[in-house]
């Protein structure tokens, strides 16, 4: 489904991503966990084409991937870690835009909003304009977004930010069927208890590197520990720049 190999970007002279590599398949939950401006965001920025790739390949799908491959974007949808909506908009008028974005049939758009004002439960909420929700309602309203696209490629960079736990169980159920039917999910967190519950596999990227990746399970048993935390901690002090003095 996707495959990454020597992605790079640079801010200035700040070289963001350095070299990013690894691949999802079908039905596969990844997590991407990694320290603050490690790379996590920016890697998701470029495979939601917010931004441009200074160097190395993307593939989707089997094709080549680049920002102004619309029909290739519309299998790809975006929960971003900071929020961007448009306020004059009621949520189910957004919600219409977004559909109308990814070209979803008329016949199907009263459903999912339906479906999806319910289930993450701001059902009160659907006629009134996005300015007045609140952070946690305007989370649920972008990850309704995402998932009622029905993309082939979801991107989350920490979705469940503002979020309760009770719609945050939920959303993490969801998200497994979600997967169970074919849909990639990059799952972008610091939150570690979270990819352990959700993720089939991680990576850990550190200063604009994918350090180690491969099955959970898997990894924890070669580092012969027992909980991802302590996994993390380890691999993350092994690998991060020390301190100037």
């Amino acid at each position: 489904m996707l495959e990454i190999k020597g992605l790079k970007k640079n801010f200035g002279k700040r070289q963001a991503l350095k070299d990013v590599t690894f691949s999802l398949a079908a039905g596969e939950i990844y997590g991407l966990l990694g320290p603050n401006g490690a790379g996590k965001t920016t890697t998701l920025k470029v495979l939601a084409g917010l931004l441009a790739p200074d160097g190395g390949s993307v593939i989707v799908e089997g094709r080549k991937y680049h920002r102004e491959d619309h029909e290739l974007k519309k299998r790809i949808a975006y929960v971003p870690d900071q929020p961007f909506l448009y306020y004059k908009l009621s949520g189910e008028e957004h919600l219409n835009f977004f559909m109308d974005l990814y070209r979803i049939p008329y016949a199907r758009r009263r459903e999912q909003s339906d479906f999806f004002f319910k289930y993450f439960e701001f059902e009160e909420y659907r006629g009134e304009l996005v300015e007045n929700y609140s952070a946690g309602t305007r989370q649920k309203l972008l990850i309704s977004q995402a998932l009622a696209v029905q993309p082939r490629l979801l991107l989350l960079d920490e979705p469940l930010v503002s979020i309760d736990p009770l719609v945050g169980k939920k959303f993490k159920l969801y998200l497994k069927e979600v997967a169970s039917k074919g849909t990639a999910v990059l799952f972008a967190t610091h939150i570690l208890s979270l990819a352990q519950e959700v993720c089939r596999r991680i990576g850990i990227i550190v200063d604009g590197r994918v350090i180690v990746q491969g099955g959970l399970a898997e990894l924890m048993a070669l580092a012969g520990q027992d909980s991802l935390e302590e996994f993390y901690f380890q691999t993350v002090l092994r690998h991060e720049k020390p301190a100037e003095a």
